[in-house]
């Protein structure tokens, strides 16, 4: 009897085409996530910086708010709007005064709050994107005495 010769091919090793083919879908579908999420993340981060820079600018008006008090001895109603000087050029600011104190901004104002004091606001804003954005404060500050 004679043994039988054939040859038996062992498997080649390596990937298929489909294989690779669908290796680089699931690549694809997975970059295309991490993109999103990373354009996310940097525009979260420009609005936090931007965040960050106009409340150092709002603080910054409000020192000089506060020093034209004490040499004016209180405040006067009126509204004003300007642009920051460079670098600051993409920011603006806005401060607004109200006359009084209308009854129940506090909730349990005497006549004497409503008459000595003045509502006063403070606005930075910029533009992100299409967007207006913007950081605000409001407080209650002493109004000028009338003479």
């Amino acid at each position: 009897m004679r043994a039988n010769n054939k040859t038996v091919l062992a498997p080649k090793k390596g990937f298929t085409l489909v294989e690779l083919m669908a290796a680089v879908a699931v690549i694809a579908v997975g970059m295309v996530f991490i993109l999103g999420a990373f354009s996310q993340c940097v525009s979260s981060l420009t609005t936090a910086e931007h965040k960050i820079t106009a409340s150092f600018l709002l603080n910054v008006k409000i020192w000089e708010e506060d020093l034209a008090l004490k040499e004016n001895n209180g405040s006067e109603a009126g509204e004003w709007s300007e642009a920051f000087k460079p670098p600051y050029e993409n920011f603006n600011w806005t401060h607004v005064v109200r006359d009084g104190v209308s009854a129940g901004d506090f909730g349990n104002e005497s006549l004497f709050v409503q008459e000595n004091l003045n509502e006063e606001a403070f606005t930075v804003s910029w533009v992100q994107g299409k967007a207006v954005k913007d950081v605000t404060v409001t407080r209650f500050v002493k109004r000028k005495n009338k003479e």
